[in-house]
């Protein structure tokens, strides 16, 4: 249906521009031939004249005005009035602008106006005032409100080109700033079935797992006389399941993370916390980072999990406390990789910001499918988040 409007806006326009032409030179044979005594066959080339200009204002606007204005100038000559300047029937027919010119240089100034061309309109306006003054002074007569319409005429027509160009500028911006927004709820879409997805995953596949994990390992103790090639292949089964849990929770942290780019980005690790430290110490809030000197052979998504939890800590500083020392600890144990974030009392007041609520939520959600622990408290008036992170 937009389409077909918009072919109908292209069809109208386009019959709206034939019937103008045909028109201004209907109009402009009929005004020489009556009103300035015109041969026929010099009316009609002079009309002609006028008209064809106006059809290469789109390709070759420069030439267009350049003819349109050679067209009109001959037409004040052919139809310059005598030295007396008598006419039969009247002396108020106007020169040197005879109307049917000022309305040719009026529709393409506006139509080359109306396409962004404001300076070359602007430039024909003023030739065509221009030309007028100087045809009345060499000839030592002509009408001043002849002159004085051309002005105005041919003044609202680049006003009225400028006015369409402007509204046509603001439509294309609304139409891409509307691609954008579409984009963008896109994306957002996208983050809300990824995080739907990890729910069902964590809920149904994730319990399932465990539960597989467990009963195998336990068949042994929960039967009497289980071969011990059969309780082998359950440990084996409790292996796989196990393993097969470790990758799903790190699916799950993965789909979790609002801020990932759904087109894969390269993940940050603890490699990348120095920079982020830094970066939270130019803004203002100084941060001390301790971080294991070996941190190879980490898991990839506990790596994953550490770095956006000392993250989203840093910035809730940043945000309630801005200014306060920060200390962002990361420690490594055999069995648990344990990160600690404490700030002091902030210098100053809070300004007030407010975030969305769901930070601390979602870390503590990362810690638990990781199956560690998340928790936070209020030392001396500062705030502190602690985490511990499996490695298995």
């Amino acid at each position: 249906m937009l389409e077909t409007m918009r072919d109908n806006g292209v069809t109208a326009r386009g019959l709206g521009y034939g019937a103008t032409l045909v028109a201004l030179l209907v109009l402009g044979v009929v005004d020489l031939v009556q009103d300035h005594h015109t041969v026929p066959a010099t009316a009609m080339a002079l009309s002609l004249a006028r008209v064809v200009p106006l059809l290469g204002y789109r390709r070759v606007p420069l030439l267009a005005a350049l003819g349109e204005l050679s067209a009109v100038l001959v037409t004040a000559v052919v139809t310059a009035p005598s030295p007396v300047f008598e006419f039969p029937g009247s002396v108020y027919i106007p020169w040197p602008w005879i109307m049917t010119n000022t309305c040719a240089v009026a529709i393409l100034a506006g139509l080359i106006a109306s396409r962004g061309g404001q300076r070359l309109s602007l430039m024909m306006a003023t030739a065509y005032v221009t030309v007028g003054l100087l045809l009345t002074v060499w000839a030592g007569h002509g009408a001043w409100t002849s002159m004085t319409s051309a002005a105005v005429v041919v003044g609202v027509a680049v006003f009225v080109g400028n006015y369409v160009h402007g509204r046509g500028a603001i439509a294309v911006e609304l139409v891409r700033e509307r691609k954008v927004s579409a984009q963008e709820r896109e994306l957002r879409s996208v983050v809300e079935e990824r995080g739907r997805i990890a729910r069902e995953l964590h809920d149904v596949v994730a319990h399932h797992l465990s539960m597989i994990t467990v009963q195998a390992e336990t068949v042994r103790y929960r039967h009497s006389g289980v071969p011990d090639t059969l309780a082998t292949e359950f440990s084996g089964i409790a292996d796989l399941a196990r393993s097969s849990l470790a990758e799903l929770r790190g699916l799950l942290s993965a789909l979790r993370d609002d801020g990932a780019d759904p087109h894969r980005a390269p993940q940050p690790t603890l490699a990348d916390l120095p920079a982020l430290a830094d970066r939270v110490t130019a803004a203002g809030t100084p941060v001390a980072l301790s971080v294991p000197p070996d941190v190879s052979g980490l898991p990839q998504v506990v790596g994953l999990a550490a770095y956006r939890i000392v993250q989203e800590a840093l910035s809730n500083v940043v945000r309630h406390a801005g200014g306060a020392n920060t200390r962002a600890v990361v420690t490594r144990t055999a069995d648990a990789l344990e990160v600690e974030v404490t700030n002091d009392r902030p210098p100053r007041p809070a300004a007030g910001a407010e975030g969305t609520g769901h930070g601390l939520v979602g870390l503590r959600e990362r810690a638990i499918l990781l199956g560690g622990t998340f928790a936070t408290d209020q030392p001396d008036g500062g705030w502190r988040v602690r985490a511990t992170l499996p490695l298995r």
